[in-house]
């Protein structure tokens, strides 16, 4: 039995969180336990932004939804998560899900990591690149952060394919164990500057 003790931020709960879910989404992990670890993660870096200088969220801060809709357009978008995290009120029904949802879940809440963290690491640089792939229209393409994380950090010389998650996985490993390298890549836990109170990463 381990008798461990950690003392964590809040941030670093997201953290784990988040890098948890990555994974488990690379290694075809499942889709629920991603999404609930996804959510989780996007609530509590959204809620201690103020904190650390998060970024906003492509969910909750959408300045195309009408004030008065907005509580509205929330309970669509977290319908699922809700649904995964309490029973009080629908015990007896059944709930839809599609996997597509942990793709924008996921994409959510690695903008607001990274925007605190201030840097990319190997989970985050990986599934922004396999986003930014597998949806080549939805992100600016204009934005040269996104082309040199495509062209660098997981291109060599053919694309990846998007469905090949065992070779999405194997660059996820390559980058944590440092055998590639990306600049501006870190593999230390918590905020920059700060000393992290986790053991483990």
């Amino acid at each position: 039995m381990s008798t461990e003790i950690w003392k964590l931020s809040k941030f670093e709960v997201a953290e784990r969180q988040l890098l948890q879910a990555i994974r488990l989404f690379f290694y075809r992990g499942d889709e629920i336990s991603i999404h609930t670890l996804a959510e989780a993660a996007a609530q509590v870096l959204y809620d201690t932004k103020e904190q650390h200088g998060g970024g906003i969220s492509i969910f909750r801060d959408s300045d195309r939804i009408r004030p008065e809709r907005k509580k509205e357009w929330l309970q669509h978008v977290f319908r699922s998560r809700n649904f995964f995290k309490h029973g009080d009120k629908d015990a007896g029904e059944l709930h839809e899900f599609k996997a597509v949802f942990n793709h924008f879940s996921l994409l959510d809440a690695v903008n607001l990591y990274s925007s605190a963290k201030r840097a990319w690491v190997p989970e985050t640089l990986v599934f922004f690149s396999w986003f930014a792939l597998a949806y080549p229209s939805i992100l600016n393409d204009d934005d040269p952060v996104m082309r040199s994380l495509v062209e660098s950090a997981v291109r060599g010389p053919d694309l990846i394919d998007t469905q090949d998650f065992s070779t999405w996985a194997a660059c996820l490993e390559e980058l944590r164990s440092g055998h590639r390298s990306f600049q501006g890549l870190v593999l230390t836990a918590g905020l920059p500057g700060k000393c992290s109170t986790s053991a483990r990463f």
